[in-house]
């Protein structure tokens, strides 16, 4: 191995990406996904066994400093690091040692293996979180993911917990702020569904339910395109609005709150009534309401249109 750098001070990188063109595959059909990320993520439901996670990142260098600001290292995308008194090595040095070789565990000392994501098995639960970069050195971080982007496939038959929490219960409707304002998205998926960000806009494209989907300083968009809603759904957006496309033909009731809200569906009223702040909740009805839909913009506006 050539090239080998050990240092014993405090160390911290910094980056905005790194080439990913590997793939991570889970078998999991049954239990709950917990996905507790910042990351930029798009998710589609289908049909399978696995969940299927994506590397969108870009090629990046790497620099290490130590806790004087001072620049020890510029790593390239192919190098790695070794963790405990921090080593770098050039992985393409090694890649014969390594060539039809797959890593062991579910747990590695080298982040790319699980492409920059802390992920968890139990039985029953799938837990995906950000790398923290953290080693189990004290005093030494190691790695930290800016920007990452992720598509991810996930069984219609798993329920999806998908918050920025870091996977703990929470009893307030305060969520973790996030700086990323790119819209969270989730398709084509037929499970169960909890969604809850800060500042972040959430959009659902033919996502049957049930859902619950909460967002803080960001916008609700939800297009039912190939299916119609068939379960229970509660959204709520504060400081933001609600934008939602149904068929003509779906068979929905919906308890709607929000500053103005707007359509250009034929609904049925059943009942009006004027909020202490000046907006408005509507009782409506379409095709005998069998599907109970909740959406709460607060001071946001709600646009409920037909698909086309």
């Amino acid at each position: 191995m050539k090239h080998i750098i050990t240092l014993v001070t405090f160390l911290f990188i910094i980056g905005t990406g790194y080439a990913q063109k590997n793939e991570k595959r889970i078998t999991f059909t049954k239990g709950t996904l917990k996905l507790c990320s910042t990351a930029n993520m798009t998710i589609s439901g289908y049909d399978g066994d696995e969940v299927i996670i994506k590397s969108l990142n870009n090629n990046a260098n790497y620099a290490y400093y130590n806790r004087f600001g001072e620049k020890l290292k510029t790593l390239k995308s192919t190098d790695s690091v070794v963790f405990g008194y921090t080593s770098f090595f050039n992985e393409e040095e090694n890649k014969e040692l390594e060539e039809g070789l797959t890593p062991l565990g579910n747990k590695s000392n080298n982040p790319a293996d699980n492409l920059y994501l802390d992920i968890t098995e139990k039985p029953g639960e799938l837990i995906i979180k950000d790398y923290n970069g953290i080693s189990n050195n004290p005093g030494i971080i190691n790695t930290v993911n800016f920007n990452n982007k992720y598509e991810i496939l996930i069984p219609n038959s798993v329920k999806l917990l998908w918050n920025t929490e870091g996977c703990k219960k929470t009893n307030s409707n305060t969520f973790f702020i996030t700086s990323n304002s790119n819209a969270w998205k989730l398709s084509d998926f037929k499970g169960e569904a909890e969604i809850a960000t800060s500042y972040r806009s959430i959009n659902l494209t033919d996502v049957s339910g049930p859902v619950i989907a909460n967002t803080i300083g960001g916008n609700i968009k939800v297009v039912f395109d190939k299916v119609s809603p068939t379960n229970l759904y509660s959204l709520i957006s504060n400081d933001g609005y609600i934008d939602m496309t149904l068929p003509q033909n779906a068979n929905v009731q919906l308890d709607a709150t929000g500053n103005r809200i707007l359509s250009d569906i034929d609904f049925k009223v059943l009942n009006e009534d004027l909020t202490e702040f000046d907006g408005k909740r509507m009782r409506l009805e379409l095709n005998g309401g069998k599907t109970k839909m909740k959406l709460d913009a607060s001071q946001g506006s709600i646009y409920l249109r037909k698909s086309k």
